[in-house]
């Protein structure tokens, strides 16, 4: 029958990435951000480590960390740039969400250590000025990822042979399972944890 482990992870499309490179740097760097508050607010008080542990997961769109990602959606505009836009729900993860979190991981790549320094200062009100200083703007130029795509440079244009990408895949709500079910699940969780036993 069917059933041979996980579908293939969605590849992301490289030559994407510096389209949407700005929205992704700034997406990852606010949830950075969210993830140092709710570090903070844990009460254990965050080391710089303890925060670069934190944010190091938040590309991987296939970790609990990266899941945000997967309400992201790459959307062509009229003058050809392509737009990251956040639905309102839960979506699958395709090819736009791999995208999207390949350009959140070039942000990491070259900035993590400096982010987590930044957010273990605990400097910034609110999210926006980190948000310049790292993505760059306008005003401030590359900021301090550098990207190509980032932030001070004109947001580029999907050459004209660009294939238009997928529609937004919503997740399909999960009715809540009736009381007596429960228990169903629950060995089903166990099940999974065994997996991994026989062969391929």
């Amino acid at each position: 029958g069917m059933g041979g482990g996980p579908p293939p992870k969605p590849e992301p499309r490289m030559e994407d990435v510096p389209l949407i490179q700005c929205a992704a740097c700034k997406a990852t760097v606010r949830r950075a951000f969210h993830v140092a508050k709710t570090l903070r607010a844990g009460g254990k008080g965050a080391s710089e480590m303890s925060l670069l542990t934190a944010i190091a997961p938040l590309c991987d769109t296939s970790a609990e960390a990266g899941e945000w990602l997967h309400d992201y959606d790459m959307q062509e505009q009229t003058d050809g740039t392509v737009a990251l836009k956040r639905m309102s729900s839960h979506g699958e993860c395709g090819v736009e969400c791999a995208t999207a979190g390949a350009a959140c991981q070039r942000v990491l790549d070259d900035v993590d250590s400096e982010l987590a320094e930044k957010l273990f200062g605990d400097a910034y009100s609110s999210h926006d000025t980190l948000v310049a200083e790292v993505c760059g703007s306008q005003t401030a130029g590359a900021g301090l990822a550098k990207l190509s795509g980032n932030c001070g440079q004109p947001q580029p244009v999907a050459p004209p042979n660009r294939p238009v990408g997928e529609e937004f895949l919503r997740r399909a709500k999960e009715a809540p399972p009736p009381p007596p079910e429960k228990k169903k699940a629950k060995k089903k969780k166990k099940k999974k944890k065994g997996k991994g036993g026989g062969g391929d």
